[in-house]
């Protein structure tokens, strides 16, 4: 649009029914959805499956290119598509009409992508990358290389890092994307990654690489687990998710099994959600905020998504502490109220791994803080301020709870 140049890196996914796994890896970090709809075929139970797994993992844009125009019938397919978005967050996603045998719509596509692309924000970089693993390789006289998509902050060459789960450190020797050698990879950038101290053997897809500053991985999280209102009563995937139920969670290019523990209620039936201990059998490396897809434990059916609301998994039952985590779970990209309630639920910590593993950037954590009166700081230490007016020196007073690197 306006003359400008847009790069963008397309990822293809399957979209048969007995590829959902490999597609779920694909779409983690997308900005934009391409959905294709055959005017032959329709609507889909596939598509249905898709679109409810791009909701889940909070993706807001999508183009719908309706193929096989040549065949006729556009007005009723076009129809029946907008039918079917209706009351989605796509509801409103252009509908591009194309044919690959007439050449019919291909440039209108290709302008309704451009312009979707040229209205959205780049993606953030508040200074923690990660990049989930799709794809790992060799390449002689080069040696080990992953690929996947950035998020979250920049690799540079030379730079160290992390793999996890495995907690291995190591550096990157070059940078690639698009086949281009770069000196620097920003978020949201396809991008391959020349890792000459690992073996091929000692990384996996899913794995994560990563800052060695961002703490650990996680065995359990706490999060909100939603079940799509589109699920229909009668189908397997609406049969209701039980409490103690198993299985899968993808999240990244990860896909792990998980037992789940609902603390609100014992059953949760489609169009509700509630907050839930997922116990992992693989440790992943999740941040608060994070979006994640459940499928059943045949891996046939997708029943669920969900937001990370404590990467560690701290064992919070109590009705306060479900609570707080419920106010996270409205607003999880609110800084101010992920910053108060993880005080709030803690107690105290240390300011320098207070939201470590979160969408937040250290500036902002630290603005947030500021802003609150509840919070006191102490030293490196941020505290519940009914909790630090009892356990600090005796002549800190409340109207003295704001310290940054002394004590009053």
């Amino acid at each position: 649009p306006n003359g400008e140049t847009i790069h963008a890196g397309i990822v293809d996914v399957p979209g048969h029914e007995d590829f959902v796994r490999n597609m779920i890896a694909g779409v983690g970090s997308i900005d934009l959805a391409l959905l294709v709809v055959a005017a032959d075929d329709r609507w889909m139970p596939q598509t249905e499956e898709h679109l409810q797994i791009l909701t889940y993992l909070g993706v807001e844009r999508a183009v719908v290119a309706l193929t096989k125009s040549d065949l006729g019938r556009i007005d009723s397919a076009t129809e029946q598509i907008r039918t079917q978005l209706r009351g989605n967050v796509f509801a409103e996603s252009p509908i591009v009409p194309t044919s690959v045998r007439t050449g019919e719509g291909i440039e209108n596509l290709k302008r309704a992508i451009a312009s979707e692309l040229a209205a959205m924000h780049p993606q953030r970089d508040f200074g923690k990358p990660r990049l989930f693993i799709d794809r790992v390789f060799t390449l002689r006289g080069i040696g080990t290389v992953v690929t996947g998509t950035l998020t979250g902050g920049r690799f540079h060459r030379g730079q160290s890092i992390v793999l996890q789960p495995q907690n291995l450190q190591a550096r990157i020797r070059s940078i690639q994307s698009h086949g281009v050698e770069i000196d620097c990879a920003h978020p949201a950038m396809r991008t391959a990654l020349n890792l000459p101290d690992v073996a091929i053997d000692q990384i996996n897809r899913g794995d994560v690489i990563t800052d060695s500053d961002l703490g650990g991985t996680s065995s359990t999280l706490t999060a909100q687990v939603e079940r799509s209102p589109r699920l229909r009563i009668k189908e397997p995937a609406a049969r209701p998710l039980k409490n103690g139920s198993s299985v899968y969670l993808h999240h990244g290019t990860s896909r792990v099994a998980v037992k789940v523990a609902l603390l609100e209620k014992g059953e949760l039936e489609p169009g509700q959600k509630t907050i839930a201990h997922l116990k992992i059998a693989s440790p992943i490396f999740a941040f608060v905020g994070d979006r994640f897809v459940v499928r059943d434990a045949s891996e046939q059916h997708t029943i669920a998504g969900g937001v990370v609301l404590d990467p560690d998994g701290a064992n919070f039952r109590g009705a306060a502490q479900v609570k707080l985590l419920s106010m996270r779970a409205i607003a999880p990209d609110d800084i101010d109220v992920c910053v108060r309630s993880e005080i709030a639920l803690r107690g105290s910590m240390p300011r320098k791994t207070l939201l470590n593993k979160s969408h937040f950037s250290a500036g902002e954590i630290s603005e947030a803080l500021m802003r609150d009166n509840e919070i006191v700081l102490h030293e490196e230490i941020a505290a519940d301020g009914e909790l630090s007016h009892r356990s600090l020196p005796p002549r800190r007073t409340r109207s003295t709870r704001r310290v940054t690197g002394q004590s009053a």
